[in-house]
């Protein structure tokens, strides 16, 4: 899906799309070795207690960040394109009426990555430290080789979309008042790229 794009947006698109996956894993770990994360901090006179709640709520800043990086870098370059723009009369293949999915399967995409992603090794957590680890490595590689759309639920939220057109090409979509024109950005390589983003009126 992200053939032909700049390793910055696979990674940055794939840590906050399984960004669930690393909350529950947090809760999982917590729960099941003895509360692990939780310590003092004595700072002069002043003991911070440390514990998931703290980590979860670094962890929300993290991605939240990483996430409207993330937007900004979509958008801008829909607004300050460097790519090449897209024209008729293949542009047509991206108006809204005529996108064939949208976010793909939600419900599939959270059964089928984000629970397998947190298996859990209850006898060694160092053990399944290592595993979640090999396990996101593995199930980004199969991502980005992949063709299927691979939902990110922030950016959904966020108000940005990923559809697939009839032509089996990836856009991206968000909507804005500022909507003028129906203009269509490849986003990277446009010899080898299938991703492209657009905007529709608000």
């Amino acid at each position: 899906m992200f053939y032909g794009t700049r390793w910055f947006y696979k990674i940055l698109y794939f840590i906050t799309a399984m960004s669930p996956a690393y909350f529950l894993f947090l809760i999982q770990i917590d729960d099941k070795f003895s509360k692990p994360f939780n310590y003092h901090l004595i700072f002069y006179d002043v003991t911070l207690q440390i514990n998931i709640f703290w980590w979860c709520g670094l962890l929300l800043v993290f991605i939240l960040v990483l996430t409207l990086l993330l937007k900004f870098i979509l958008i801008r370059q829909y607004t300050k394109s460097s790519t090449d723009q897209v024209l008729a009369p293949e542009k047509n293949y991206f108006k809204e009426s005529n996108l064939e999915e949208k976010n793909g399967n939600i419900i599939s995409f959270l059964l089928g990555n984000i629970l397998p992603a947190v298996f859990i090794i209850e006898s060694n957590l160092l053990l399944s430290i290592c595993i979640f680890v090999i396990l996101q490595v593995i199930i980004f590689i199969l991502i980005v080789k992949s063709t299927d759309i691979f939902p990110n639920i922030n950016l959904i939220i966020l108000g940005i979309d990923l559809c697939k057109t009839q032509n089996n090409k990836y856009v991206f979509t968000f909507r804005s008042r500022k909507y003028n024109d129906f203009k269509v950005y490849m986003i990277g390589n446009p010899y080898k790229t299938k991703i492209h983003i657009t905007m529709y009126e608000k």
